[in-house]
């Protein structure tokens, strides 16, 4: 087997002795790969201390893919090792590994993307492409207490926006000594590092021209917006605020505690009604303001998950039937027509609108409620879960030039139903016009020609 080299950039990694490092990096450039080959030295050696490496990828080919590169490794250092294959590693949760085991009793753990795979695991942990993991707080959580024991943790990653929770690690190494992580080893290498250091030499196999750069480079970010080539390969997080329809600072700026009154005994002005009728995985929202001179307070919010239609019903009912309730907006897009029309018939079309969703009006409804939040003129309770549903909505620009306003399904089931919930409300209280006020005319006065007939 020919000689093995590494960049510069792969041998600072590979011999790097401090016990924590996190790397951000270009795609493609070798970082995982030199990982591997230092993991297999140390598991390979006799007098290891850490006998045990735990490994997670984004997803579970990446996973693979790296216990290929152990055995290869393996076998260019002539030492013994055998792919075990998938084990079981819990029963109980079905957490499976991938393992090689080395001849010293050694082994190296290659698992999927969950944080409850680290729990009650001690070792060395490598968290691979972290930025892309769905939940990377936990896994984080999960993972940094298994190295406890004199331990390596090791965090490899490009970017994945400026509020991914890999990047706020990032900052917080970068304080040095005046962060909580200053215990840390921060590396950045961006495509233009790794190539003044040799890669596209590497990959052509003999010394690189300017023009070969050119068309490396040409090559590598085809059809790539300069946003993407820049957090791709530049270590340059896209900026995910702008996209955001409602920021943090904003939502921040409209919460409020102790504005809730779950029996709604003391509501003395109007009651506007929003419901966001939920799927098969999601929760209904029922979102209930009162309007007070110019503001509208968020009095309750009522999530209801995994409930038959017909106890939606009577707990929506039971809100309609306020006295001072005025009006509401329902989602009657798919199963939520029946129950929005049905509320209609129960209450009236003056009071029940009946909203389906479509792009045309998806763009009304946030517009209208960035209008308001911006403003402050609806206040909302300080909670979590609704603060990460708001903050879910993204303003996507299609490739005909339209806005979508779009969110992702998050990690409690949601699907941005506070959201559309709360627009709801806001546009039940926009489009009531006052109540209805019955005059009749003047007083009809009867012909004289009949009088004494």
């Amino acid at each position: 087997m020919s000689k093995i080299t590494f960049l510069q950039y792969q041998k600072g990694w590979i011999t790097n002795p401090n016990r924590f490092a996190i790397c951000e990096k270009s795609r493609r450039i070798g970082i995982t790969y030199a990982e591997a080959y230092r993991v297999t030295r140390d598991l390979s050696t006799k007098n290891v201390k850490n006998n045990k490496v735990w490994f997670s990828s984004a997803d579970l080919s990446a996973a693979e893919e790296f216990i290929d590169y152990v055995g290869f490794f393996a076998k260019y250092l002539n030492v013994a090792a055998k792919y075990v294959g998938e084990v079981v590693i819990s029963k109980e949760d079905d957490i499976t590994a991938h393992r090689v085991r080395f001849a010293n009793g050694c082994e190296c753990n290659a698992i999927s993307s969950n944080p409850t795979r680290f729990r009650s695991k001690g070792g060395d942990v490598i968290l691979d492409e972290f930025a892309h993991h769905r939940e990377q707080e936990k896994m984080f959580t999960a993972a940094k207490p298994s190295a406890m024991w004199g331990n390596r943790v090791r965090i490899i990653s490009t970017h994945n926006g400026d509020d991914s929770y890999f990047n706020q690690l990032i900052k917080e190494v970068q304080k040095g000594k005046n962060g909580t992580m200053k215990n840390w080893s921060h590396f950045k290498i961006t495509i233009e590092d790794a190539i003044k250091q040799g890669l596209v030499d590497k990959v052509l196999g003999r010394k690189a021209t300017k023009k070969d750069i050119k068309e490396f480079l040409e090559s590598s970010f085809a059809g790539l917006t300069q946003e993407a080539i820049e957090e791709e390969f530049y270590c340059i997080p896209r900026s995910s605020s702008n996209s955001h329809l409602l920021s943090y600072e904003i939502i921040n700026a409209i919460e409020r505690d102790n504005i809730l009154d779950e029996t709604l005994s003391e509501i003395s002005g109007d009651l506007y009604v929003g419901m966001d009728v939920g799927r098969k995985n999601n929760p209904s929202v029922i979102w209930i303001l009162e309007k007070l001179g110019e503001l509208l307070y968020t009095r309750k919010v009522i999530a209801l998950k995994n409930m038959p239609y017909s106890e939606q019903r009577e707990i929506l009912y039971g809100v309609l039937s306020h006295s001072n309730f005025r009006r509401a907006c329902i989602d009657a897009t798919g199963i939520g027509n029946q129950l929005s029309e049905e509320a209609q018939d129960a209450f009236g079309k003056l009071r029940v609108e009946q909203v389906t969703f479509t792009p045309k009006v998806k763009e009304e409804l946030a517009s209208n409620a960035y209008i308001m939040a911006e403003g402050r003129k609806v206040l909302i309770p300080r909670d979590k879960i609704i603060r990460e549903d708001l903050y879910s909505v993204r303003a996507v620009t299609t490739s005909a030039g339209n806005v979508r306003y779009e969110a992702e399904q998050s990690k409690d089931g949601g699907h941005a139903d506070y959201f559309f919930a709360l627009a709801l409300a806001l546009m039940a209280a926009k489009s009531y016009s006052g109540p209805l006020i019955v005059t009749s005319g003047a007083r009809r006065q009867m012909s004289r020609i009949l009088n004494n007939y």
